[in-house]
């Protein structure tokens, strides 16, 4: 993306930042999510987040999941600690995964590429439908994930962890020029760890290689090409546990939040991926600049595994008088997926008269083919959840899947408009989706979606904004629905305001009204598949601050309400299942300076989750805030930190479902690091 100047925050390097490039500190100022085009975050008229690197490395995140702890809209554990996938929720819904603006992850789809946020210099949260321009989203959004890219600046690290959990890592990151004149860069980031999870039993092996290459003939053209080799080895984190013993305690007690529910000799999740990305940009001149992205990827996974039958009688699972034991079910499933992402745009920027435009006009694709086989049982044996015995399964019969081939093909078009201190942006698309299940009739789906927005600048730093946009979201994958999915659609409206007071401050706000038809929720009859309601609408606000106080105090605050409704479909007029009512956060970092220690750095934070409910208004989470810390000394090249999150190890439970599952938080984990730069 072409870069523009833009003033930097305080305390940041002079180097000019770019939509996708590296950030000094916690406010990023621009980004290319919510415009596709290099745009100033305050005048993107939609709600739109950046959790920089530095933040990412503060906090001590190890998943990106946990990197949305502290922004709003987003219920980041809402099924606690999982191995299998990041899982957050935005503004109540699920939303779809993306890597350098096309899709990586299908939401919800089991043995899919999990990237590694070590990888990533950014993760924005693009809040609200976006289908305008990349079709393939829910209501809730998108995350984009913004993959580390070769720099011609010098910078080389290493750094090892050791943590809670026996968790052993080590990670390198080393780019510059390839060439004396810079018309080579290149990086190389690897990750390899050995780690146990909460749940007994379950490892949480990774191995990374991600080697990228620019090449840079002028000023005007970059072309990236980014490999990706990960091989991730885990087992059943989750344990599916009844309402008794976990939400609340039995005549047994509570059931421990370490309670592994498979089995030791057949339990497994291994997804291993190769992915190869090419990230192409050519300026013409000041008006004219063309953009492609593409990625292959391939997907092979293997997923093993048992879980309780906590769904076949949810109000007493229990097979004994003292509500000890459970029947399980026996799940295999192994699959390859190969999916292919393309997206193509011009930009272009003229005038007519004193109405200034910056218009694209682009063409996206998606390819996806998906190969696989499964088997399920039913174990009768009595399980005891407090206090198991391990005695192995008899493995289920494996039988070849129908394949599934489904593609996407869509059209667009925005307009970028400036008239003096009113801006607007109108947008409009045309999406074309093909579903093809071997044995069954092809499915054909087209939508037409739009986005209109008006902002105003003000004199004093003020951008309030109106936008009304579409979203269309064809629900791609076999397994995730009993047939194929039905198209989810849905509308919004949204009218905010971005500040930025002082260079390095930004504070955003935003209401919001949300309505969305095809919604998938749980199936009561099977937790692996869901099915789909009819209307629900979610009515909320938002509030963000990021804030230098001083040059020695950085300060991260949210704030989040949500109402949740079903409005047509079953269980009309209850809540949504898994949305809080209230979420707030506030992360502050200090730097000792003043005190003589200019080394050290304190941080800390607080989190509180409201109360949220089961989808029929029959079971209710209750509210619970954690705290998280950290230390950091600085001395030459070498940094030392220590993050420790939910301080206090406080048991939580973060969801109960009416289907009969709850999900348990992580407890307290410490995470200790040593890192050398050179």
């Amino acid at each position: 993306m072409p870069s523009n100047a833009n003033a930097p925050s305080a305390g940041a390097s002079t180097v000019t930042e770019t939509a996708t490039g590296p950030v000094h500190g916690y406010v990023a100022t621009r980004s290319g999510t919510g415009t596709k085009t290099d745009t100033p975050l305050r005048e993107t008229p939609q709600s739109i987040s950046v959790v920089t690197a530095d933040r990412v490395t503060d906090q001590g995140s190890t998943t990106v999941q946990e990197a949305l702890r502290y922004v709003p809209g987003v219920f980041a554990d809402a099924y606690g600690a999982d191995s299998r996938g990041d899982y957050p929720r935005i503004r109540g819904q699920d939303p779809n995964i993306y890597l350098d603006g096309t899709r990586v992850v299908n939401t919800f789809n089991f043995n899919e590429w999990r990237p590694e946020p070590y990888t990533l210099e950014r993760i924005e949260v693009l809040r609200g439908p976006s289908s305008v321009l990349y079709g393939d989203t829910s209501t809730a959004g998108l995350l984009n994930l913004i993959s580390k890219r070769p720099q011609a600046e010098a910078a080389n690290e290493i750094g090892v962890q050791y943590g809670s959990f026996n968790r052993k890592q080590v990670q390198l990151d080393s780019t510059g020029k390839l060439t004396g004149d810079g018309e080579w860069l290149y990086r190389f980031v690897g990750v390899f760890r050995d780690r146990n999870m909460q749940t007994d039993y379950v490892k949480d092996d990774r191995i990374v290689l991600a080697p990228s290459l620019t090449w840079r003939p002028t000023n005007n053209t970059s072309w990236t090409v980014l490999g990706t080799y990960q091989k991730d080895k885990t087992g059943s984190s989750t344990a599916f546990l009844p309402h008794e013993g976990t939400l609340y305690p039995g005549p047994n007690g509570f059931i421990p939040i370490n309670r592994f529910t498979s089995e030791p000799g057949w339990d497994r999740y291994r997804t291993e991926t190769g992915a190869v990305s090419s990230l192409f940009e050519h300026r013409f001149n000041d008006a004219l600049t063309v953009r492609q992205n593409l990625r292959y990827t391939r997907v092979e996974g293997i997923y093993h595994g048992l879980y309780p039958d906590v769904y076949s009688t949810p109000d007493n699972p229990f097979l004994d008088a003292e509500r000890r034991t459970v029947a399980r079910y026996i799940w295999a499933r192994d699959s390859v997926k190969d999916n292919f992402t393309s997206d193509s745009n011009a930009e272009l920027k003229f005038a007519t008269g004193a109405l200034l435009h910056k218009t694209l006009l682009g063409i996206d694709y998606r390819g996806y083919k998906e190969r696989a086989s499964s088997g399920a049982g039913y174990d009768a044996t009595p399980f005891d959840l407090y206090a198991p015995v391990y005695t192995g399964v008899t493995p289920p019969v494996m039988s070849a899947e129908p394949d599934l081939r489904q593609s996407q093909l869509g059209l667009y078009a925005q307009d970028q408009l400036r008239l003096g201190p009113w801006l607007a942006v109108l947008g409009l698309r045309h999406d074309d989706v093909t579903s093809a299940t071997q044995g069954s009739p092809v499915e054909h789906y087209q939508a037409t979606t739009g986005r209109a927005a008006l902002m105003y600048e003000l004199p004093f730093g003020v951008t309030p904004y109106v936008t009304y946009a579409q979203s269309f979201n064809p629900v791609f994958g076999s397994g995730v629905c009993a047939t194929v999915c039905a198209p989810q659609r849905g509308e919004m409206v949204e009218l905010g305001f971005k500040y930025n007071p002082t260079p390095g401050n930004a504070i955003n706000g935003a209401i919001f009204d949300t309505t969305e038809r095809n919604r998938l929720a749980s199936d009561p009859d099977n937790p692996l598949i869901s099915i789909q309601t009819g209307k629900v609408r979610i009515r909320g606000a938002e509030l963000e601050v990021l804030a230098r106080i001083t040059p020695e105090l950085d300060l991260i605050g949210a704030y989040t309400y949500l109402d949740a409704r079903v409005e047509s479909g079953d269980n009309t007029g209850k809540h949504v299942e898994t949305v809080p009512d209230h979420q707030a956060s506030l992360w502050a970092k200090y730097r000792l300076s003043l005190l003589g220690l200019p080394g050290v750095t304190l941080g800390g934070g607080v989190r509180y989750i409201g109360t949220s409910w089961d989808g029929t208004d029959t079971i209710r989470t209750p509210d619970y805030t954690l705290f998280d810390a950290m230390v950091r000394y600085e001395t030459g090249p070498w940094r030392f930190q220590v993050n420790a999150s939910n301080l206090f190890d406080k048991r939580h439970v973060t969801t109960c479902l009416a289907r009969g599952d709850c999900f348990l938080g992580i407890g307290r984990t410490v995470l200790g690091s040593a890192t050398y730069k050179f």
